[in-house]
């Protein structure tokens, strides 16, 4: 088996048509994210998994995904962790770690890191129900976990494009050693009293924040909750913690719970529709038309990606999309009018313009 290839399969398809939409990214654009931020999600989990502590932690974040989308990705798109995997990515890899891949591949691709840092966090939980996936319905294990990256080593690095390094990443290579170094400094019997909670402290952070995530994933709770019982854990961490604690509770209190992209899907879809109108509105005659039908298919098949995205959002975020749809469509009914109006206009067109009124009429609701 090969993971990337298995992921890069799926994703050439109807899955990839969607996600792309979601993105707001061009079909050009998404097969330059695809293929820097697979291999490379996938190095830093790579690298995270061979740590017992940090296979662990996959292992868990696996455990706590729905199953039913392992091995079949189309059915993930319109669930909740597709809106809340920039949050489960920065609780396994680190908010530092993760903003570093982002500004790597970005650099790399020429592609805005917004975008970048978006798209990332719509490929983790599909990389994790992949991995879910290769164990045949068995409950993913912290060895299994690093078996499968041992076996994939080879297979992620050669997928990784000539030119694209993560070495200048700060703290990537750290969470190969972040395990073993806390059980270096498991306390002794002698200071137990003093000592034990200067590991067990740190080590509850990081578990209340993994279960926040998971528990955000599947379940949508509001994020000021979230936040405020993980600032609370940290708050709590920060009184009993010293010495070399310190640095672990640091990281645990940048990582903040997300919203499921309602910004972005507003960025994508505001752009997507900008730059549709823009040609619809220089149209004149039926060859201007004619011009225009790939736009045309190409917006049909983002707000495909925008409709899915929109599914996964809390009630407010949907109602702030649905209100910005609306707009969109009060501006492209007079455009309507006015274009199947001109003498020559085609069917194939009409029909397009129709087909794109009512994915807009249906994201309204």
């Amino acid at each position: 088996m090969n993971l990337v290839d298995m992921l890069r399969g799926q994703l050439a398809g109807e899955v990839g048509k969607k996600l792309s939409g979601m993105m707001g990214a061009s079909e050009s654009d998404f097969g330059k994210i695809v293929g820097a931020g697979l291999p490379s999600v996938l190095s830093g989990l790579g690298t995270m998994a061979s740590s017992k502590g940090g296979a662990d932690r996959l292992a868990q974040a696996i455990g706590g995904m729905d199953s039913s989308g392992f091995g079949d990705l189309g059915k993930m798109l319109g669930s909740s962790a597709m809106g809340s995997g920039g949050s489960l990515l920065s609780g396994l890899l680190g908010g530092g770690v993760v903003d570093g891949l982002a500004s790597v591949i970005a650099k790399f691709t020429g592609i805005n890191v917004t975008m970048i840092k978006t798209a990332l966090g719509y490929l983790a939980p599909m990389i994790l129900a992949s991995i879910g996936a290769s164990f045949k319905g068995e409950k993913p294990t912290a060895a299994g976990i690093t078996k499968l990256f041992d076996d994939q080593k080879q297979n992620i690095s050669a997928a990784m494009p000539a030119g694209l390094s993560l070495n200048s990443i700060p703290g990537l290579q750290a969470l190969s050693g972040a395990a073993s170094s806390a059980a270096r400094n498991l306390p002794t019997p002698a200071d137990a009293g003093d000592g034990l909670g200067k590991f067990l402290v740190p080590a509850a952070v990081i578990a209340a924040l993994i279960a926040a995530a998971v528990f955000f994933m599947n379940s949508k709770p509001k994020v000021d909750e979230v936040n405020k019982m993980k600032d609370g854990v940290v708050d709590t961490a920060k009184d009993m913690t010293k010495k070399g604690s310190d640095a672990m509770v640091a990281d645990a209190d940048g990582l903040k719970m997300e919203l499921p992209n309602s910004d972005t899907l507003k960025s994508g879809l505001t752009g997507t529709m900008d730059g549709l109108f823009s040609k619809l509105e220089g149209i004149t005659d039926a060859a201007g038309a004619e011009a225009a039908l790939p736009a045309l298919k190409e917006t049909i098949g983002k707000m495909e990606g925008f409709s899915t995205g929109l599914s996964a959002l809390p009630a407010e975020g949907k109602s702030m999309i649905g209100g910005l749809v609306k707009a969109q469509l009060d501006k492209l009914n007079p455009i309507i009018e006015k274009l199947t109006a001109i003498p020559g206009i085609g069917d194939t067109f009409k029909q397009l313009l129709e087909q794109l009124k009512q994915k807009l009429v249906a994201m309204v609701g």
